[in-house]
Order: structure tokens, then sequence, then C-alpha cells
């Protein structure tokens, strides 16, 4: 095949620079890296066999044409014609990673060394490239880029990280499938996944036993397969539902502990993976287990936050609003008063002879009758309403948007409620009952938070006035 290739070979007189092409050639002809060669004007004269499986190409379909083809892009062409394939330029043995494109149109990265090898007696030179195919290297190192700007972006919440790894990751392995899993256990159920038919929606659960990631499981490890079929595996359930040719997965720890796994698969086989694709599984897996800590950590403190609110504005014995929310909610509904219809009824609730429980039943029965009164405005009182412990045992009820007749019918219904309660406290029955103060606030009688709270107290002590155990309006 060289004799074909080097046009003016004579065995008895080649110049010694030829003959230097022929043994180069035949040296570097099962050379597993990519060896090129071409003439002064980069047209190629030589490729090995390493060369004709990357490239597609057969030595006798590129001999004498430009190596220009052989790249993606032309503007990188001539860019390393200038650096150093060039008659003036020098041999380089330091590597370029150029991306090359193949006669199917793919494309790869190939780490480049060379340059021009010139006969020091004579004005003879060639160009010379060694290529090694760094796809993969040069791929993981986009992916770990991606996973850093996927991992540290403040514009995504968990559940886009979380699919934009997934879809990283099926980008990265060219498998399809990609899935975020929880393990309760036995039940592998889908938290998260990518599906190019969207068959796999989050809240799905299989048997454990039933998938691949029961290997993950037993090994607390990665496990990898790309072509299940050949494999010890080739009798696993999920080979038999499913026909997955190729998986790969890694366990998902959070805090110490195993949640579940971040696999990736496909109905196809692939080429055999990588010690470098074990550790990036392992490390978006890593990842995953990170961001659900994480996730973990902003809901626990969320939680704790609303829980430290509701103190702040709870009453503690009776569980409802203090005295504190209750000012806030009047505020807000007279600012929303002021600037629309409506109307904002406010009533001032007092137990009567209070004083007489506790001196002769004891606090535990007066905190009962209070609590009593909590459990039974749920019943009457709509949930816009408001009745808040306004200072021992008087009660403010804040009803936007009632007129007075119906919220002095809904209190009134409640003031009833109570005194029709049996409540028994060590063996006596407890006699309670309310006496309440009714007011209203419109648009065109906006009064302040204070005068309406005053208004309602008048009306209350009026109502104590009457007799007790009754409501009456101001």
């Amino acid at each position: 095949m060289i004799n074909a290739i080097w046009h003016d070979t004579r065995s008895d007189t080649m110049p010694s620079f030829d003959m230097i092409q022929k043994l180069l050639g035949q040296m570097l002809g099962q050379i597993d890296n990519i060896i090129l060669m071409a003439d002064a004007q980069r047209n190629i004269t030589y490729m090995n066999a390493s060369a004709e499986d990357a490239f597609g190409y057969s030595l006798e379909e590129v001999i004498g044409q430009p190596t220009q083809r052989l790249y993606l892009n032309a503007d990188e062409f001539k860019r390393q014609g200038s650096l150093r394939f060039n008659e003036k330029g020098a041999l380089n043995s330091e590597g370029t990673v150029i991306r090359y494109l193949c006669k199917n149109g793919a494309s790869f990265y190939g780490e480049t060394v060379g340059g021009p090898i010139k006969d020091p007696d004579s004005d003879s030179v060639f160009m010379f490239g060694l290529i090694r195919d760094v796809s993969r290297r040069v791929t993981t190192e986009q992916t770990l880029h991606s996973l850093h700007a996927i991992t540290s972006s403040r514009d995504l919440d968990f559940d886009d990280r979380i699919d934009a790894l997934l879809h990283l990751g099926c980008a990265h392995f060219g498998l399809p499938i990609g899935i975020f899993s929880r393990i309760d256990g036995d039940q592998y159920v889908v938290q998260r996944a990518c599906h190019p038919e969207g068959l796999l929606t989050p809240g799905l659960s299989f048997s454990l036993s039933e998938t691949y990631c029961d290997h993950v499981y037993k090994a607390d490890n990665v496990q990898a397969f790309h072509n299940v079929g050949k494999s010890e595996i080739r009798h696993h359930p999920c080979y038999a539902s499913f026909n997955l040719e190729a998986y790969i997965g890694a366990p998902v720890i959070v805090d110490g502990e195993r949640y579940g796994t971040f696999n990736f698969s496909s109905a196809d086989t692939v080429a055999p993976f990588t010690q470098q694709d074990v550790e990036l599984v392992r490390l978006i897996a890593l990842w995953a287990g990170h961001e659900v800590a994480r996730f973990n950590d902003i809901k626990a403190l969320e939680e704790a936050h609303k829980a430290l609110e509701k103190v702040a504005i709870t009453d503690p014995l009776t569980g409802l609003a203090n005295r504190r929310h209750a000012q806030k909610v009047l505020d807000e509904c007279l600012a929303t008063l002021a600037q629309s219809t409506g109307t904002v009824c406010v009533a001032l609730l007092d137990f009567d002879h209070f004083k007489q429980i506790n001196d002769q039943h004891g606090h535990d029965a007066g905190d009962l009758a209070l609590q009593h009164l909590a459990t039974l405005s749920h019943d009457f009182l709509l949930p816009t309403d408001t009745l808040a412990r306004w200072g021992g045992e008087e009660f403010l009820a804040i009803l936007p948007d009632a007129l007075t007749s119906d919220a002095a019918t809904r209190i009134n219904l409640l003031r009833q409620a109570v005194k029709d309660s049996q409540i028994e406290h060590n063996g006596r029955i407890l006699p309670i009952s309310l006496s309440i103060g009714l007011t209203m606030a419109t648009p065109e009688d906006v009064s302040s938070r204070d005068e309406l709270i005053a208004r309602s107290d008048e009306a209350m002590y009026a109502a104590k006035e009457a007799g007790r155990n009754c409501l009456k309006m101001l």
C-alpha cells in the first residue's frame, strides 16, 4: 500500500527523505493513535488504520485531498496552518485539542501534535500529525463545567436542579432515560425523571427487586452495564420487562443515609463505560444528595420560621390569635376599607362572672372555659373571620365584609352555644355565658382601630348592664 502512496518511489535510487516517509508509514501503520501525513500543500499522503477507523474514510478515498475536509471548522484549519502546519513552522510536541469531522457527519475531539518535517539536504518537506481521540475527556470536562453551573445557580429551584442534572447525564452518557429515585423499603419511587416519551412521572413506583438499581443498593456503589443481554444480569426481571440494554447508576446519600439512586439507561447497547463515566455518575449522585440535604435543610428552616411566626401571633392557652395579631388584622381591614366598598364588624366578647369561676372552681376551670370558647368558635365563624384573645377573659372578633345583622347572627349563635354548654370540672357543671358588644365600620364612617374597640367595649358594657348573656350593638 505504501508503494501506491509515494509516487516517485524507486527501489534502487530512492532519496533518503522519501525513504524516511516510507519507513514512517510502515512503522506507524499499526499504532493505535491516529497518524496523518501530508505534503507541503497539506494534501493527504498517508493515514494509518486507526485514522481510517476514526474518520470513516479509506486511504484511497482521501489521498491527495486537502486535510481541510477532516476539520469541522474551516477557520480552525486555517489557524493551524498559520501556527504549525506550514513550511516555516516547527514540529510541536505540545498537544492542541481540535474538533475533527468524520465521513458520516459525526465529529470528535482530537489532541493533536505535529508539524512540518524537513529534509536538511533538500527543500523537501511533509506534514506529520499524531492525533489522540480525547472526546470523552473533553465532554467530561464540559459536563463538569455544566454540573457546576447547575448546582451553583441561584435561579433554579430544587426540582429544576434535579431535572437539569438528569438532562445533563442523559446527554453525556448518550442514554435517553434518566431517573432520580427514592427507595423506601422495597419500593422504588420515581422522584424526577427524563424520558423521551414522558412515560415516567413523579410518584410512579416499582418493586426495587425488579429494577437494576437493586444491584446498586446491594453493592452500595456505582453499577454499570453497557450490554445487559451479554452480562451476568441478563436474567434480571428488569431486562425481561423493559429490555433495557445499557444502565449506569449510583446511590444517592443524604446526611450519611442511603436515600435512593441517580441512574441512566437505554434500550440500546452502548460502548463500554469508562472509569471517567463511573466517577461522573458518582459525582452527579453526590451532588443530588447534597441538593436533597440542602432542600431538606431549607424546608426545615422554613417550617421552623413558620412555627416561630405562629408562636408570635398565637395565644398559648387557647390557640387563637393573640392581641398583637388582632391589632394587625384590624389595621389591615381598615386600610382596605378606606380604599374600597364593604364593611368590617368588630365584637368584644367577655365572660360573665369569670372571677367567680376562678374563685369557686379554680383557675384550671377558668382556663377550660376559655379553651371551650375557642373550640366552639370554629363552628360559627367563617375562615375569613378572626377571633383573638384580647386579654384575660376578653376576646375580640373581627368579621370583614359582614353586615351588622349577619355578624350579629353568627356571634349570637356562638354566645348561645356557650350558654348551652355542659362543661364539667371536678364533677361540677361550670356556669358560663358571654356579654358581647358589636359595632361596624363602613367606607363612609372609617373609624380608627382604637375608636372601634372603644365602641365595641361600650356596647359590651351595655350588655352587662342589660343583665349579661346578651349582645348589644352600637
